[in-house]
């Protein structure tokens, strides 16, 4: 089976393209699924195609929306509760993968220095409905009776103009 040497090399491996926070999770999640089939582990190890394989099911676990890495460890998730026989869903939100936390200060200051009108769309987008549900150009666009491409050109200067100002703020620091 995999032994020491062969699974310090293939996290070695993944540790080139996998942000360090989430390697530990997502190789054992990988190689949970290797040792569910440990007839394919030995053909692919015997083939020498095991790093080519396990490299591939890191990335397939890493960037998918529907892989199990995800669903567990990535996913905002619902928590639905019961009161009086109505069913209410509630978006509990991981807060580190929300887009205001890191320079959150620094970000609304910039927002501020903006046209109400880019502002408020750009939050609209960003942090999407009360439902926790975000906005797509074309759903936006529907909401506020606002053209998709002007929405689109509105939210693209408006994130390149936090981009260059956080830049420019984190140079004085």
């Amino acid at each position: 089976m995999i032994d020491n040497e062969l699974f310090t090399q293939l996290k070695k491996t993944a540790a080139n393209f996998i942000p360090a926070k989430d390697l530990d999770d997502v190789t054992q999640e990988v190689f949970m699924y290797l040792y569910e089939d440990t007839e394919r582990l030995k053909q692919l190890i015997a083939d020498k195609k095991i790093k080519w394989y396990f490299i591939r099911l890191c990335k397939n676990n890493y960037y998918s929306k529907t892989s199990k890495y995800y669903y567990k460890y990535n996913r905002p998730y619902k928590d639905v509760t019961f009161n009086d026989s109505i069913v209410k869903s509630v978006h509990i939100l991981i807060p580190e993968n929300l887009y205001f936390i890191e320079d959150s200060d620094m970000i609304n200051d910039i927002l501020s220095e903006l046209y109400w009108y880019d502002r408020e769309l750009f939050k609209l987008y960003v942090l999407g409905n009360n439902d926790g549900k975000k906005y797509t150009y074309s759903s936006l666009s529907k909401k506020t009776k606002i053209s998709r491409m002007n929405i689109y050109i509105t939210i693209k200067k408006v994130k390149e103009y936090i981009k260059k100002r956080l830049k420019e703020k984190r140079n004085d620091l």
